[in-house]
Formats: structure tokens, C-alpha cells, sequence
């Protein structure tokens, strides 16, 4: 009953402050006219003078009146909204989604995770650790390229496992690791000339066009980046990922690297970006070590996420600056608020400092080795002598080139009626690549694959790129 007479008060404090605002805007209150009294207001609608009350307050709190002590409520000199009377257009058809169901789609994505592996319970554990510990610091905005603590225990961890020489105060979080390439060329802007590898990332080659920069896109060959093609070019900047080119896969020999560096060295203002994406999947010899541990004069800008080693959503990217790149972030972006997640970073400060991330690391690298060498095996037992498999022991995708009459536009249409996701090399050529007519390049990722529906997935992908 209590409730009931609530929500009729609230009804009637409604009608009331509705009314009144109705009439003023329709200019039957003038501007700077005194309303009448609760009293008579409460007489004139039938309703109680508390009803009468919160309906004024309502209307002096919108700018609506202003009231005049003991003398009463009066219209405020309101601006009215010239518009037309036609109905507010709705939101174009194009522009509206439409929720998909992803439950029967099959995932070769190189973006993707398998999420029914994540350590749930250990990761919950390391936020309520984060929460207790840190709940003062979470109470307040903590320095624009996340906290200190969670800087040097990352500082520490790339140090041991790539070799990554660096304090705390040079690495700066962020959401995206696209963000952090925008940051970098406002930071290296004086040239506005970069190499990026073709084939490479799509969406950092449209980002940084749009930033007005000249790309001068290198091919690869089987070292990576050929660095013969820049040597003679006023370029700036290098964007490279030695350790697991995406998307060949192809692995920079130590030679290649000491290339680049030289290239670094031999001109000042000169910096290479690297990628260190998803280095910590390596099967069958350890890791390499980082680009960016072999150089000496501060020319590497090393970056890295958790996007691969965790899940995309956890939105955890990070780069390592040279000191006086430094110098000028804190210049440019003093004005920034923090770019991350608080809370998740102080959660991954105990998910690593306690052993969880190593543990999941090493469960992860087991079942994705596993999982890589199957699914090559299925690929070789459906494709035959059609395909061929890149097979690169390193990161969560591998390249295949694969004998078809089909061109991409119907590969594309035929997948999406199958219901099956992956990518053809043309969506990362940055500039053309040659191909032989009867031959396409795909890149295959394995890190969602079940192994329930692995050869029902190789088979959508024969039937889509080469079956009837």
C-alpha cells in the first residue's frame, strides 16, 4: 500500500511539473510572471501542496522559474527551440545492427581467443587482491601511463622474458595498441615518413595515412623486412614485427635485425616501432630475444599487449619509450587522463607476480602447439597436395597458399554462407602482391579452435575455397 501511494505522488508531481512547464513554453506564463501560490496551485489541480512543491523544485532546478524570497515563483526569460514541426527523423536503416549469432560460426580469425581455457577463478582471486591493497589508489586518478607499481612489475617481467632493457618510467598502458602508434607519430612527427612491411597491418596503414604521413610499404622476403628497399629514402620511421611477422609468420634472423638497427643509427631522429604481438608463443626452442634487447643507442620503441596472451577485451596494450621520446610524451600529453582500466592493471600486477601468468602462459603454448600440429595435419590430409602450410613454430596463426579457380570476392561470399571466419592475404597487402592465378594466400589462426571441431572446420574451409 505504502508503495502504491508512492508512485501516485510521484504520478501527481509529474502531471503537475508537466502542465506548468507546457504552458510557459507555450507562452501562456510571460516571461518574468509570478505563478500563483502552492496554495492556489494545489487548488486549482486537486493535488496535495507537497505534490505542488516538488513539481516547483523540479522547474527551478531545469531553469524553467526562479523564485524571489516571500514573494513567490516567477517565469524565467527563456530562449525557445526554433524548429520545425516535423517528426524527429528516426536512425537511418544502414546505420542500425543487427545482433549476430556467432554460436555456429567457425573462427580461423588470428583476432580470436579461446576463452573456456582463461583461469577464471585465479584472475578473480588477483582483482580481490587489487581491491583490498590498492582501494586508497582507486579512489583517485593514478598517473596518466598507469600506475608505477604495475609499470615496474611488467618492467621486470619483459626484462627477464625478452630481454627488454627499460624502468618503469618508460613504459606507458593504454587501451589500444592502435592509440599508441597515433601517440608515436605525434611523437616522430618532424619527418612524417614511415616504412611499414607489405604485407602488414591494414588498419595502422589506413591510421597512419590519415594522419597525413608518407607510407612507403617494403616487401619481405625470407628474412622479413627488406631493409635494401629503404636504404636510400628520407623515412623516419620503421614498423616491423621481427619476432613473428604478421602475417607470413616469417622469423627475423639476427643478421636482419642488426640491418635495421644500422639503418636506425646511421641518421639521427631515426626510430623503429616493434611489434612484439603475440612473441610469447614459441614451440619446440625458447624465445628470441626482443629487437629492442640487441640495441644499444635507444632507437627501438618497443611495444606489446595482453591481447593475445589473455583475451582481446581485456584491452591491455603497452609501449617501452626511448628517454628522450620520453622527454616529449610528457610534453605533448601531461593533459591525458589514464588510458587503462585501473583496476585491471593492478589485477595483472598479482596475476604475474603471483605465478598466474606464467602458469597460464605455459598451459596455453602446450595446447596451442598441440592444437597448430593437428590442425596442419588435418589441413594436409583434406587439402592434399593443394596446400601449402607456412610452418612457422611461433604465434597463434601460420599462412597457407592454396590451389584454387576461385578469386577472393567468391571465397569471401562463399564463407559467409558457410558460416566460417578467416582472412585472405589481400586484406593485409598493402600494396599489390603478386600471386599465380591459380594460387591464394590465407591466414589460418588456431588460438578458438576446439579440437571437437577441427575437422568439421578444415572441411567448411575446403568446401569454401575449393569444393562444389
Amino acid at each position: 500500500m505504502i508503495a502504491n501511494r508512492n508512485a501516485e505522488r510521484e504520478y501527481k508531481y509529474k502531471q503537475i511539473y508537466q502542465q506548468i512547464k507546457n504552458q510557459i513554453l507555450s507562452g501562456i506564463y510571460k516571461p518574468q510572471e509570478k505563478l500563483p501560490s502552492k496554495r492556489q496551485l494545489a487548488e486549482q489541480s486537486g493535488v496535495s501542496t507537497n505534490s505542488i512543491i516538488v513539481a516547483l523544485d523540479q522547474l527551478l532546478a531545469e531553469g524553467y522559474i526562479y523564485s524571489v524570497e516571500r514573494k513567490g515563483y516567477f517565469v524565467e526569460d527563456i530562449t525557445l527551440y526554433v524548429a520545425d514541426e516535423k517528426e524527429v527523423k528516426p536512425l537511418p536503416k544502414h546505420l542500425k545492427e543487427t545482433r549476430i549469432s556467432s554460436s555456429d560460426i567457425i573462427s580461423f580469425s588470428h583476432m580470436s581467443a579461446n576463452m573456456d581455457l582463461f583461469p577464471y577463478k585465479e584472475w578473480l582471486k588477483c582483482e580481490q587482491k587489487a581491491l583490498k591493497t590498492f582501494h586508497h589508489e582507486l579512489s583517485f586518478m593514478s598517473h596518466n601511463q598507469g600506475p608505477i607499481e604495475v609499470r615496474q612489475t611488467l618492467a621486470q617481467y619483459i626484462s627477464f622474458n625478452r630481454g627488454v632493457r627499460c624502468e618503469p618510467e618508460q613504459i606507458i598502458f593504454h587501451s589500444s595498441s592502435q592509440a599508441l602508434v597515433s601517440q608515436l607519430l605525434e611523437l616522430c612527427g618532424d619527418n612524417k615518413s614511415i616504412a611499414l612491411e607489405n604485407p602488414g597491418y591494414a588498419r595502422y596503414y589506413e591510421l597512419i595515412q590519415r594522419k597525413g604521413w608518407k607510407v612507403h610499404t617494403v616487401p619481405l622476403d625470407d628474412s622479413g623486412f627488406q631493409i635494401e628497399a629503404i636504404q636510400h629514402k628520407d623515412i623516419g620511421l620503421l614498423y616491423t614485427t621481427p619476432s613473428h611477422q604478421f602475417p607470413t609468420g616469417i622469423i627475423m634472423p639476427v643478421s636482419r635485425r642488426f640491418e635495421l638497427l644500422n639503418w636506425a643509427n646511421a641518421k639521427e631522429g631515426r626510430y623503429i616501432i616493434e611489434d612484439d604481438y603475440d612473441s610469447e608463443f614459441k614451440y619446440g626452442t625458447s624465445n628470441i630475444p626482443s629487437l629492442q634487447s640487441l640495441d644499444r643507442n635507444n632507437r627501438t620503441i618497443y611495444t606489446g599487449t595482453f591481447s593475445k596472451t589473455l583475451f582481446p577485451g581485456i584491452r591491455i596494450s603497452y609501449m617501452v619509450l626511448p628517454p628522450e621520446l620520453l622527454e616529449v610524451y610528457r610534453e605533448k600529453f601531461d593533459y591525458l587522463l589514464p588510458q587503462c582500466n585501473t583496476l585491471n592493471l593492478y589485477t595483472l600486477l598479482y596475476f604475474i607476480k603471483d605465478g598466474f601468468y606464467q602458469k597460464h602462459l605455459r598451459k596455453m603454448t602446450h595446447h596451442f602447439e598441440a592444437m597448430r600440429q593437428k590442425l596442419i595435419k588435418e589441413l594436409k590430409r583434406t587439402f592434399k597436395n593443394d596446400i601449402n602450410i607456412l610452418d612457422v613454430p611461433a604465434g597463434l596463426h601460420f599462412l597457407v597458399k592454396i590451389k584454387t579457380t576461385r578469386d577472393y570476392e567468391e571465397i569471401t561470399a562463399r564463407a559467409e554462407k558457410a558460416r566460417i571466419h578467416f582472412f585472405n592475404i589481400k586484406r593485409f597487402s598493402l600494396s599489390e602482391i603478386q600471386e599465380p592465378d591459380d594460387e591464394h594466400s590465407f591466414i589460418i589462426g588456431f588460438a578458438s579452435l576446439k579440437e571437437e571441431e577441427m575437422k568439421e572446420a578444415v572441411q567448411r574451409l575446403f568446401t569454401t575455397i575449393k569444393g562444389s
